[in-house]
């Protein structure tokens, strides 16, 4: 009997296309997908930009590579403890020449909408663009002292 080897993650992959393609037709939370993408993966002309999150004791860091983007096309908005970056590239190519004009043009639109490790202050984020890489720096917000109630 011949038995084929499954590869888990790319089990997965199919099962997330199916889910697209079933709930798809539904409103989906980010714009032509309702899935996250595969990090650093393309589809449908959405990129999901590979990102790093580090949690330290008072600030939330977020690195995410977003190449070939000037710093007016991206947004950033912070909700709590979401944080949605969005950012678009399009780029324009003409060639002539004897006879001919050739024409390239491409648009690749970046998005991640990720869930941050505790609520941070909205009033308090940086970010910065270089080589590609934005750096996201957040502050994190005052916890809130848990007090246990006694019940009588």
């Amino acid at each position: 009997m011949y038995r084929r080897w499954l590869d888990p993650i790319e089990e997965l992959q199919r099962m997330q296309e199916w889910m697209e393609r079933v709930v798809g037709e539904v409103e989906p939370i980010v714009p032509g997908r309702l899935l996250p993408a595969r990090t650093g993966g393309e589809i449908a002309g959405v990129a999901s930009p590979s990102l790093d999150i580090q949690d330290t004791e008072d600030k939330i860091l977020v690195t995410a590579d977003v190449p070939g983007v000037e710093k007016g096309d991206i947004t950033l908005n912070v909700r709590g403890d979401m944080l949605e970056i969005t950012a678009e590239k399009t780029k324009e190519k003409e060639e002539k020449g004897e006879g001919y004009i050739r024409r390239e043009r491409g648009y690749t639109k970046f998005y991640r909408r990720i869930p941050l490790p505790a609520e941070v202050d909205p009033n308090n984020v940086d970010a910065a663009l270089k080589d590609g890489v934005l750096r996201i720096e957040m502050v994190k917000t005052a916890r809130l002292e848990v007090k246990q109630i006694e019940v009588k």
